[in-house]
């Protein structure tokens, strides 16, 4: 069996008897070259007062044994309070000798609910992306490679149609799918028909639209106030809506059908154990409102489960508004090259190899960029003093 922080954590603290949990994992550098748990002492004396832990319990601590727990070098009261520090080379060789074993994520207990994650920026091409839209498309990635490690069954909508999002993608290292074929929206198109308010007082509607959804009601009749805005009053229900509503749909029941084959694994799988997760920039959020409820009033079967995750703006301190995400990433890769050459004292830019690493870094310090910068801090895009490879 593998070595557990909580196995050796709950070993740890049952060592010490009835009571709640005492111990903690040492995670900060220069305490980990002398301990890696610790029992602090105020904690220690709630528990056993104002007197030293008795020297049966350290004993106890010191030859602890069991699955998971890791073999324990020594343990001794410090100002700090009970620290204990592990038999690192044993734990090293055990680790070392079974990669695989640690390599590999943890089982479930039991099959978790499939998740749809929708990333509505990813519709349209690369040069309409705005640093908020891929921020979101950052995290969407993040989101899916983390499902994944836990064995979610994830699927990725929308499918990319621009011919250039797959290539700037690949650059950013996202993996996400592209289109083969358009799902059919002849049955939502039937209902929508159906459902549509006729306009008022002879309302124009624009080329491609079908008409008018009034969403204010559906609001009330669902009990879904809490999260909306209240400003929701009606939606235009357009071709190019049906074509996302359908792909989203199309995702859900191809896990209702796998499910009557026999293919997935949960008890309850289908719509209802479906999650719908929607990954939108902060611009996107009120129009992602709209097309959710206009889903349930098109489709019985959508999801009653979705959730949106708002990336929040993205502030660059003296760029311009305008600044596209393929503009972002040729001034990050331009500025690691620039400070590679300057580190190095020559161009590099004909190597293959440095060009790949220099690539390399510019996503990771994009990605760093996007996924850690509070939305109301500002990106510095002249920063690139420490970008280059050292």
């Amino acid at each position: 069996m593998r070595l557990g922080v909580e196995e050796t954590l709950g070993a740890l603290n049952a060592a010490l008897g009835p009571g709640g949990p005492v111990w903690f994992k040492e995670t900060r550098a220069r305490h980990l070259r002398v301990r890696d748990f610790l029992a602090p002492r105020r904690a220690l004396e709630a528990r056993f007062g104002d007197d030293q832990v008795p020297e049966r319990v350290v004993h106890a601590i010191v030859g602890l044994q069991g699955p998971g727990v890791a073999p324990v070098l020594s343990c001794a009261p410090t100002p700090a309070g009970l620290a204990l520090q592990l038999r690192r080379s044993a734990v090293f060789e055990r680790v070392l000798g079974a990669v695989a074993a640690y390599a590999a994520p943890t089982v479930p207990a039991a099959p978790g609910p499939h998740v749809v994650l929708h990333c509505p920026a990813l519709r349209g091409s690369p040069c309409a992306l705005r640093l908020s839209q891929l921020r979101a498309v950052l995290v969407a990635d993040h989101l899916a490679r983390a499902l994944h490690a836990h064995r979610v069954s994830v699927r990725l909508v929308p499918a990319v149609r621009d011919p250039h999002m797959p290539t700037f993608l690949q650059q950013l290292r996202v993996d996400w799918p592209a289109a083969s074929e358009r799902a059919a929206t002849e049955a939502l198109r039937s209902r929508a028909l159906a459902e549509l308010t006729p306009a008022r007082n002879a309302e124009a509607l624009p080329p491609g639209a079908l008409g008018r959804v009034y969403l204010k009601e559906l609001v009330d009749e669902r009990g879904r106030t809490t999260g909306y805005d209240p400003n929701l009053d009606s939606c235009l229900v357009t071709e190019d809506l049906l074509a996302v509503l359908a792909e989203l749909q199309q995702a859900v029941q191809d896990w209702a059908e796998d499910s009557s084959l026999g293919l997935a694994t949960a008890p309850d799988a289908g719509a209802d154990s479906c999650m719908v997760v929607h990954v939108v920039s902060c611009e996107e959020e009120f129009q992602q409102q709209k097309l959710d409820l206009v889903w349930w009033k098109l489709d019985d079967q959508a999801p009653l489960r979705q959730k949106h995750l708002v990336c929040g703006p993205v502030k660059v301190a003296g760029a311009p508004g305008t600044l596209t995400a393929p503009e972002y990433y040729e001034l990050r890769h331009a500025q690691v090259c620039k400070a590679s050459a300057l580190k190095r004292g020559r161009d590099l830019a004909q190597d293959s190899a440095w060009m790949e690493i220099f690539r390399v870094l510019c996503v990771a310090t994009i990605k760093f960029e996007m996924l850690s910068t509070a939305p109301q801090s500002q990106l510095c895009p002249h920063s690139s003093a420490s970008l280059g490879p050292g």
